[in-house]
């Protein structure tokens, strides 16, 4: 009965997308946090139900299609770089898929197709991003529905922390505690309502950093509370997930922020950051200082030595075990395991460098890194514009900043970003990015000074 009114309300969302496809993205978005819990409410718990997302996600591309095929031209008219890098990372993809059905074997080629999908099906969300920012306030509106929808559902992580016993709590197909094991101390990872304490940190993290600048645009004022109680609230989350990179997820957002609006900051947006880490560090500090939850704030600090290696991401060991060509699609990709049989695994590359050297092979790998460059050289020209009539330069600043702190997590932990949920999510709001260039150029008809007149294409 469940999953039948579930299925009803994604075949719903699929019906609105074709009429208000804008609607829809938020109703995808509902979908993408019910998809967890109803999978493990439903016997078997089927893989499936894991991409319900897609469904909605797909009936949006297909109502859209002519307008992205616009605004893929306009995007490689604006953004020539990252276009070209883009075609030639889309290259070394398919070669890629080609070396992994190499490896795997004729009868095995749903492995590196299913990998392929798993990089490339995300990509036109970018574009749904681009095409969805036409007005600044639809971003501003986005982040509220997130934090609204998401704040709710992470009511299950204290849920479980608790060990309140419901098929909808915990680990989907984890039968105990899940604990992580550090040098003397044990950490119970929790996932509350999500599949994965990965996928839960993530969202926790993200509520946080959306609370973080939202209250800072709010300033000191009466709007201003909601969002420092969704920061501590967030944040309270990421420790209990057990995986310190979505506390890390949070630090690189806010350095990342604060490096692209520090000089533009006011006396009251300065008041309302500082409030900001005031509580994310009365909540680090309750949790600290009880005996039963100390271990989580102790895990969560790692040293520079950690911190190397998870950047490095295994990338040399990998060259040495695979060679410079890699091993092809499939190797290092979540959810390709329920494809293969128990003597066949997954290889142990978790980090972002890692991951991308064994699949995709070092040509590949420096083919994605011209595209992350030619994407930092743009969004960093973007997140200097200042205040326009129709675009605030916060917005831009907060887009930039999420970017750049998934970037830093997917280097981390790249197996988080095989769930269609962080991987749509995280190319709509870069689309959304881009598309501030798109709004300050008709703001830009009438004249001003040439101060202002920053260059926002790349």
């Amino acid at each position: 009965m469940i999953l039948t009114g579930f299925l009803a309300f994604v075949a719903l969302a699929c019906t609105i997308a074709l009429t208000d496809w804008r609607r829809a993205w938020l109703l995808a978005i509902v979908v993408g946090i019910l998809q967890d819990p109803i999978r493990k409410l439903t016997p078997g718990m089927p893989v499936y139900i894991t991409f319900s997302i897609i469904g909605v996600y797909m009936a949006i591309l297909f109502a859209v299609h002519h307008r992205v095929q616009i605004a893929g031209q306009d995007f490689s008219r604006r953004f020539p770089a990252i276009w070209s890098a883009f075609g030639l990372t889309l290259l070394f993809l398919f070669l890629a898929a080609v070396n992994g059905v190499m490896n795997y074997g004729v009868l095995l080629w749903k492995v590196p197709l299913l990998s392929l999908f798993t990089y490339v099906a995300p990509l036109p969300a970018i574009l749904l991003g681009y095409m969805y920012l036409d007005d600044e306030e639809r971003l501003f509106g986005v982040f509220r529905f997130y934090a609204v929808c998401t704040s709710i559902a992470l009511l299950g992580t204290p849920l479980e922390y608790y060990r309140i016993h419901a098929p909808a709590l915990g680990m989907v197909q984890q039968v105990g505690d899940y604990i992580r094991y550090l040098p003397g101390i044990e950490v119970r990872m929790i996932s509350g309502f999500y599949r994965a304490p990965d996928i839960m940190g993530w969202h926790a993290a993200m509520l946080t950093c959306i609370s973080i600048a939202m209250l800072v645009r709010a300033e000191i004022g009466r709007r201003a509370w909601p969002w420092m109680l969704t920061s501590g609230w967030g944040f309270y989350n990421c420790i209990l997930s057990g995986r310190r990179k979505a506390i890390y997820f949070v630090a690189v957002f806010a350095a990342a922020f604060l490096w692209r609006y520090f000089r533009r900051l006011k006396a009251a947006q300065i008041a309302a950051f500082v409030l900001a880490g005031m509580v994310i560090a009365f909540v680090a500090y309750r949790i600290s200082s009880d005996e039963g939850s100390r271990a989580y704030t102790t895990a969560a600090i790692a040293t520079s030595d950690e911190v190397t290696q998870r950047i490095e991401g295994g990338l040399l060991e990998t060259i040495r075990q695979v060679g410079v060509l890699g091993a092809g699609l499939g190797k290092a990709t979540q959810g390709v395991q329920h494809l293969l049989s128990q003597d066949q695994q997954l290889s142990w590359q978790e980090g972002g460098l890692g991951k991308l050297a064994i699949e995709l092979g070092i040509p590949g790998l420096l083919a994605v890194a011209l595209l992350a460059f030619a994407t930092f050289r743009a969004a960093t020209k973007i997140s200097s514009v200042p205040d326009h009539r129709a675009t605030s330069q916060i917005g831009r600043v907060t887009l930039f900043a999420i970017a750049i702190a998934n970037i830093a997590n997917f280097l981390a932990s790249a197996q988080a970003y095989s769930d269609p949920v962080l991987t749509i999510l995280t190319c709509f709001f870069a689309g959304c990015l881009f598309a501030t260039a798109t709004l300050d150029e008709r703001t830009a008809q009438q004249p001003q000074p040439a101060s202002e007149l920053v260059p926002v294409t790349a």
